[in-house]
Formats: structure tokens, C-alpha cells, sequence
């Protein structure tokens, strides 16, 4: 059953938490009754005089609609592991004209240097997932030219998993790190908030939010000093967030984020790249 809350999303906080206390003080107080009942059945069931009233008490028992405890909802810890220090410029691109058939924009020259925190923002469509994979070299550019440094590794978030992924998530974790062991695997994805269910249940199952972080563990094993990350916080709940948003603070590496989420990083990156202003579009 699915509730339904009115209101900004701190009243749904605050209802949610109330109905999760109303739920807890019910589960007590009915363990309290049983137990009670439990003892006197205990107590009386010998006793002739007393065993009709015990019995009576043991199929009140037995007919009881139990309550269920409800789980904790396991918390997620992000941790972004740094690699060697690369050269002072990470990227470099001149002359860069983003696109596939047609150009998405106009001349850009771009300089990332080693350590700066930069978010990509601009409206779905103007080329923010197209300008991430041609700066690491994974679609040519239309004109123009990019350079990696020296001593560059680069940890990437896609925006979207892979489509038809038969894979469970410990399968996607192991496949990527065959050298872990199976409760090693097991570690890394539960630190990352999933529980037993959901290391064994196929990415194709999963909800956005958890195939997202199974996504961002496959990051976490391996050092980077380069992170970019393609729309991260896309399908994760607020406490996910707010972890990935305190582990990126703490990262001391090179980040490109893009993100439609201005409240999730303009109070700690170093610039905004407003790709609006380069594209060939009339926004």
C-alpha cells in the first residue's frame, strides 16, 4: 500500500516520521499483550481450574493479526578513493564543437584544471551527456580538439544503466572486480545501502535509485583523480543525496558533475559551465 502525503517535502518528512513512531508503539504494545498473555497461558494451563481460561487465551493468541517491525532502511556511505597526482591542466579542449550529425554548439575552449570542482548545468538536450563522453574521449568531437594530461584516471557515472542488464548486483560488482572475494562484494554494496535483497535481485529489477548505487560502488573501488559523474543524484532519495553531496565535498580530486540540481552543489563547486550559452539552439 502506497501513502499520500500533501505538502513540501519537509512535512512529508515530518508525516512520514510520525506514522514510522505510530507504527513502533504499536508493535510494543502488542509484543507487551503478548508476552502477557504468554505468561498467564504459562502460569494457568496446568491448573484445572484455571485451564479453561488459558486455552480461551491461547486461541485469542492464535488468531491474532500480528504486527511486523519494520526494518531500518539501511544508511549509505559514499567514499571516493584518490589516485596519484595528475598534471596541473586535466582536460584541455580547443576550438571544441560538440555534436554527432549536426553541431550542438559553437567554438568552445575549455581548461580543467587539477582540483577544481565544476557543474555542468543547461535545459535536457542541449549536448551536457555529449560534451562528458567527447572530453574523455569516448565520442569524437564535430571540430576541434581535446587533450588529456599526464597521469589522468577517470572514474565516470553514466546517466542511465545499461538497458536489458541480466546481471544481479553482485554479479555487476564482481564482474568489474573478479579479484574481490564474495563477502568483499557483499561489503562494498551493503556500505552503499543496499541491502540482501537487493545485491541478489538483476539490474533490470532494481529501482533508478538503487541501480544508481550500485553504479557509484563500481566508482568507489577504484582510485581516481578525475570524477564524472553524469546526472548522479538522478533516482536517489534525499539521504542518498545528502551523502553523495558530503562524500564529494571531502573528495580532493578533479570533479565535472552535471546536474540539474542547483541546491545540491552551488554552495561548494568552483564554477558552473552553463552549456546555454554555447549551444546553437534558441533556448
Amino acid at each position: 500500500m502506497t501513502d499520500r502525503y500533501t505538502g513540501n517535502y519537509e512535512k512529508f518528512e515530518e508525516m512520514a516520521a510520525l506514522k514510522r513512531r505510530q507504527e513502533e508503539a504499536a508493535y510494543e504494545r502488542q509484543q507487551a499483550e503478548i508476552k502477557k498473555e504468554q505468561d498467564f497461558i504459562a502460569r494457568n494451563k496446568a491448573r484445572v481450574a484455571t485451564r479453561g481460561m488459558a486455552n480461551s487465551r491461547q486461541k485469542k493468541l492464535d488468531k491474532m493479526e500480528l504486527l511486523t517491525k519494520r526494518a531500518e532502511k539501511p544508511k549509505p556511505h559514499f567514499r571516493f578513493l584518490e589516485d596519484r597526482t595528475p598534471s596541473r591542466f586535466v582536460l584541455t579542449a580547443s576550438n571544441l564543437v560538440l555534436g554527432y550529425d549536426v553541431p550542438l554548439t559553437k567554438q568552445v575552449d575549455l581548461k580543467l584544471e587539477r582540483g577544481q570542482k565544476i557543474a555542468i548545468r543547461g535545459t535536457n538536450g542541449l549536448g551536457k551527456s555529449t560534451l562528458l563522453k567527447t572530453l574523455l574521449g569516448m565520442i569524437p568531437p564535430v571540430a576541434g580538439s581535446v587533450e588529456q594530461g599526464d597521469f589522468v584516471s577517470v572514474g565516470y557515472f553514466e546517466q542511465e544503466s545499461a538497458k536489458g542488464n541480466q546481471n544481479t548486483a553482485l554479479e555487476e560488482l564482481w564482474q568489474e572486480y573478479p579479484g574481490m572475494t564474495n563477502s568483499e562484494v557483499r561489503a562494498a554494496l551493503a556500505a552503499c545501502g543496499l541491502t540482501n535483497d537487493h545485491i541478489t535481485t538483476k539490474m533490470t529489477a532494481l529501482s533508478g535509485g538503487e541501480a544508481a548505487k550500485v553504479r557509484l560502488c563500481k566508482i568507489m573501488q577504484r582510485p581516481a583523480n578525475l570524477l564524472v559523474l553524469d546526472e548522479p543524484t538522478n533516482h536517489l532519495d534525499v539521504e542518498a543525496k545528502e551523502e553523495l553531496r558530503r562524500a564529494l565535498r571531502e573528495y580532493k580530486g578533479t570533479l565535472l558533475l552535471v546536474s540539474h540540481e542547483p541546491e545540491f552543489y552551488e554552495d561548494w563547486v568552483d564554477q558552473v559551465w552553463n552549456i546555454e550559452g554555447w549551444s546553437t539552439k534558441i533556448v
